[in-house]
């Protein structure tokens, strides 16, 4: 079940209404309404207060608290995923053509579809993977730069 779900029955199964909630978690009552809608997600201080004024049992808790060490490793797995290395193979043998109206065709065309996806996904995980992205970039442009030496 998703947060936004379980964020909406526990308080309406409280008899609350969203501006009491509100009130109790130190929030406005349009950042619950985003939250039962799913359009975002509380923060940790956030969170734990929902969980203490709605009581939420600790399960149900326990499933929506983002373990940081579950995090790194999910971002590693990511970065050296089979796909991720087939994409910087493309973009290392696009370096190398020589025709620089092609290689600016297809990265143009490339950031247009990872645009149009990035649009797609959820507030926190755009922020993720976009954190993940100037990381990489960042660490590929070092790279660059110790081959040039």
């Amino acid at each position: 079940m998703e947060i936004s779900k379980i964020i909406k029955e526990a308080r309406i199964k409280k008899g609350m209404t969203q501006q009491e909630l509100a009130d109790s978690v130190y929030v406005t009552r349009q950042t619950i309404s985003k939250w039962e809608l799913g359009k975002s997600i509380p923060d940790e201080v956030s969170f734990r207060l929902l969980c203490q004024c709605l009581e939420i049992d600790n399960k149900v808790r326990k499933k929506f608290v983002v373990n940081k060490q579950h995090l790194f490793l999910i971002m590693i797995a990511i970065m050296f995923s089979p796909v991720v290395l087939g994409i910087r193979y493309i973009l290392y043998k696009i370096g190398k053509l020589e025709d620089q109206r092609f290689i600016i065709m297809i990265k143009s065309v490339g950031f247009v579809l990872f645009a149009l996806y990035f649009r797609t996904l959820k507030e926190h995980v755009a922020y993720i993977l976009l954190f993940m992205i100037v990381i990489g970039n960042m660490v590929y442009q070092y790279y660059l730069l110790s081959l040039e030496r």
